[in-house]
């Protein structure tokens, strides 16, 4: 059965992503206080102030100098160890990992280094696909269409595994794809599902990436909820285009980087 839609209820305004404090050791406030720890400790050892080999501070230090509790921590610190970034020895507490393995900020620059144009070809595909989709499912969704989309957001919010990450974000996209009711649409973005998987691969394995994600599905969701396809375009633009910036600055650290088209000529 078709939802009903309060006609009264005002457009659904997009939300912005707060930005960092300067001081990694800050206490913190987020729905995702693990992600947040996590983002901080790698950005600590991706600057080399946290070294290989380095022993880290206790759970229960960490926990006192963030401000949290013990539990989100000891999250923060599983999600550094799924990134290869931090290894647990048996006993003696938690350790900054060895050489070989690469700090997902590096990986992502060199990623994106020498492809720009090709990743940024991606994504205004992905934002003139995805934006129009997600306006004609803010006017066609069934109720069981927006049942599996609250459960999708849901499941990608409780997710700490980078490949449970990425499978719910597809799941999340599938189903705003799914719910235009546009086969058009659908077959086009399917198209692009073996770039796009790499895509998030990268993307998602950047720490602060979790909760800015979360967030970003949230906005879309409630403007398709309500059914304001003006507000869940902008939405899906907004989410979509903090990725084409980031791409950007990460292939270019060096010199004045090329900037991407503007925001509103992506609308």
């Amino acid at each position: 059965m078709k939802r009903t839609r309060d006609a009264s209820r005002e457009p659904v305004e997009s939300r912005g992503v707060a930005e960092e404090r300067d001081d990694p050791f800050t206490p913190v406030s987020s729905p995702r206080l693990s992600d947040v720890i996590a983002e901080r400790l790698a950005r600590l050892i991706g600057e080399g102030k946290l070294k290989p080999g380095n022993r880290l501070p206790t759970e229960q230090e960490l926990a006192r100098r963030f401000g949290v509790g013990r539990t989100s921590v000891r999250e923060g610190l599983q999600k550094l160890r799924t990134l290869g970034l931090v290894e647990g020895r048996k006993g003696l507490g938690n350790y900054v990992a060895e050489g070989h393995v690469e700090d997902p900020l590096a990986q992502f620059a060199r990623w994106t280094s020498g492809r720009t144009g090709a990743i940024g070809e991606l994504l205004e595909a992905r934002i003139a696909l995805e934006s129009l989709a997600a306006a004609l499912s803010a006017l066609r969704a069934t109720d069981e269409d927006l049942e599996a989309l609250r459960r999708h957001v849901a499941a990608h919010a409780e997710a700490t595994e980078l490949e449970d990450l990425v499978a719910t974000d597809e799941a999340i996209h599938l189903a705003i794809v799914d719910a235009s009711r546009n086969q058009f649409v659908r077959r086009c973005y399917r198209i692009l599902l073996p770039e796009i998987i790499d895509f998030r691969r990268k993307t998602l394995a950047v720490p602060w990436s979790g909760p800015r994600s979360a967030e970003a599905h949230g906005a879309v969701i409630e403007a398709i909820v309500a059914g304001d396809p003006a507000a869940a375009r902008l939405a899906m633009v907004d989410h979509l285009y903090v990725l084409y910036e980031e791409i950007y600055l990460a292939a270019n650290q060096k010199g004045d980087p090329p900037t991407p088209p503007a925001r509103a000529a992506l609308i």
